[in-house]
């Protein structure tokens, strides 16, 4: 894997990606090769190694047929009640995060539809709508367009930020071409229904702390407060939260993570690409520094040179339905 690395230019997905490939494939033909002429050998008693290896082979070639072809398409409906003290009455908040598709399919409407099958009053799009080997053209964008419309034109209001793989500047065309709200750093209030709301969008944050808040949107959000507002967070990644300090924040929604994309019982997810805690970012909603979280485990794949699979973590939508407390 080391020498391949090396010598084809693989980046650390591409090289997970090698990693996988020996497990699922080239592992168990090994196992294979070395293991039915021992068992087929009918004069011997078959070895107990023979036989483990026997059954690792087809055990290896099960999970990579799982991860590979059936969990990557097992949307399921991640549902979770919260009681705050700024809801004046119920109300329902999709979530769609890192749908990282080059293109929209069956799988993407699929998780559109699930989504609005539970009647939300706000949706969330919480980054990396896309993911292109190249930049957005004008063939693929009407696709994304198209899917946010189907959007819009049945919820009042469809909040996005950016994420790692899509571009801010593209997203906010597309938003403004489908009747979406895109947010970067900046502070939305709206009213839903008499539920007075405050949404903050947060800027995909670059460099070596990814927890940081731009100060200028924390002085904005500590100004405009108010105790009976609703205040929401919307983060392409959920490290801002540790950077939230004191603020009266009543839910904060993130991606970003997938949930580890594979997580292994008693094991968790192996890799989660940031510093909330593992448990945290394997999604779901979880209470940080006294800040409600929702970490999406997000509906598509990493691209480019990972491994297109899921393991442990299906890909999922959310439905979050808030209450006065």
């Amino acid at each position: 894997v080391v020498v391949l690395a090396l010598t084809h230019g693989l980046d650390r997905f591409g090289v997970l990606h090698m990693a996988y490939l020996l497990m699922v494939v080239a592992a168990p033909i090994a196992f294979l090769i070395i293991s039915l002429p021992l068992i087929i050998d009918r004069e011997y008693r078959t070895p107990i190694v023979a036989r483990l290896l026997f059954v690792a082979a087809f055990g290896l070639i099960g999970a990579g047929v799982w991860a590979t072809h059936v969990e990557p398409d097992r949307l399921v409906v991640d549902t979770h009640g919260l009681g705050v003290s700024g809801a004046e009455r119920p109300s329902v908040i999709g979530v769609i995060a890192d749908l990282q598709t080059p293109e929209v399919g069956v799988h993407e409407r699929r998780a559109v539809d699930a989504v609005l099958d539970a009647d939300p009053d706000l949706v969330l799009v919480p980054g990396d709508l896309y993911q292109v080997d190249d930049a957005m053209d004008d063939s693929r964008a009407p696709e994304f367009i198209g899917l946010l419309r189907t959007l819009t034109e049945a919820v009042d209001l469809v909040v996005l930020v950016d994420g790692d793989t899509d571009d801010a500047e593209i997203l906010a065309e597309m938003a403004l071409e489908s009747g979406a709200v895109f947010l970067e750093d900046e502070l939305l209030e709206a009213d839903l229904d008499g539920q007075r709301l405050t949404i903050v969008g947060l800027a995909n944050p670059f460099g070596e702390d990814r927890s940081m808040i731009d100060p200028l949107v924390l002085r904005q959000l500590e100004d405009s407060y108010g105790e009976d507002d609703l205040i929401l967070v919307v983060s392409h990644r959920p490290d801002p939260v540790l950077s939230l300090g004191d603020l009266p924040i009543d839910l904060m929604v993130s991606g970003h993570t997938h949930g580890g994309q594979v997580s292994l019982p008693r094991i968790g997810p192996l890799i989660t690409s940031s510093e909330v805690p593992r448990r945290v970012a394997a999604g779901g909603l979880h209470l940080v520094n006294g800040h409600p979280l929702y970490v999406s485990t997000g509906v598509g794949l990493e691209r480019g040179q990972a491994p297109q699979i899921r393991f442990g973590v299906p890909p999922s939508v959310g439905v979050l339905t808030i209450v006065p407390s």
